[in-house]
């Protein structure tokens, strides 16, 4: 039981950033079919996560994925003999990534000292690896408002991580954003990522991108998230489970879109 804990912790990240892929491709009817993408964003998240870890077998473990995730990103190339496009825009997470951690062990290297850097580069890594990379550089203009909300939210979610790491911050003298606003300021902040990212959903059914009924859930689960946060975080529970169940509200979202979509299907 205890290893299969393992493997679900170190994996569980991953599992998230392909709820967000497989989100963004039924909102914009794409095909869901599985390809050496969802291998990569897999691959190259839980290693972004992971490979500092102070854990020998859990960075062991993410460089080892890493490198699976590596060998899904060259693939297309050496099949095809051409870079397909997601090639080229992973360049950009990349770069960010690489701003964020500056290439060292944590600590202030990069933009992690930087308390306003940090959760806009990591929402912005996340809008792109799982809004644009799926999409052809031609779509993405129309899916400018889902990459917005998109960013917004996981913005809203980096502010949640802050507040679950305050102690460990302050012990080791990273300054962030929750840490200097405290609980209360950072819970309006959340409230209000949350409520542009509604405006953001409201607007692509305006646009007609999503159907009302995707809309509608979409901005419900908003709702729900702000209060989850506030549930789990405000008297710390969760123990060391908080960041999973910050997590677990990409998976939701996904669940709310997806299953809109199974009964839309059956009522046709």
């Amino acid at each position: 039981m205890t290893y299969i804990k393992w493997i679900f912790r170190l994996c569980w990240i991953g599992l998230c950033a392909l709820a967000m892929l497989a989100q963004t491709r039924l909102v914009l009817q794409l095909p869901l079919s599985p390809g050496w993408l969802d291998g990569y964003v897999f691959g190259s998240t839980i290693f972004a996560y992971g490979f500092t870890h102070p854990d020998r077998q859990r960075a062991a473990a993410a460089w080892l994925a890493g490198a699976g995730g590596g060998l899904c990103f060259v693939m297309p190339f050496f099949l095809s003999g051409s870079l397909v496009s997601w090639e080229w825009a992973a360049l950009i997470p990349l770069l960010l990534w690489l701003c964020y951690y500056g290439l060292q062990r944590p600590g202030k290297a990069g933009l992690r000292g930087v308390p306003a850097a940090k959760p806009i580069v990591v929402s912005l890594t996340w809008a792109v690896v799982t809004v644009l990379l799926p999409l052809p550089p031609e779509r993405w203009g129309e899916a400018i408002l889902v990459f917005t909300g998109r960013a917004v939210f996981i913005f809203a979610l980096a502010l949640a991580y802050d507040l679950s790491d305050i102690a460990y911050d302050k012990r080791h003298g990273l300054a962030t954003l929750a840490g200097r606003w405290g609980p209360r300021k950072t819970f309006r902040v959340t409230d209000t990522a949350f409520i542009v990212s509604a405006l953001c959903y409201g607007a692509n059914w305006w646009l007609r991108i999503f159907t009302p009924d995707v809309a509608i859930v979409l901005i419900g689960s908003l709702a729900f998230s702000a209060w989850w946060l506030r549930y789990l975080l405000w008297k710390t529970r969760g123990g060391d489970w908080q960041k999973v169940l910050i997590d677990a509200l990409m998976i939701l979202q996904f669940l709310f879109v997806s299953g809109v979509e199974w009964v839309q299907k059956i009522l046709l």
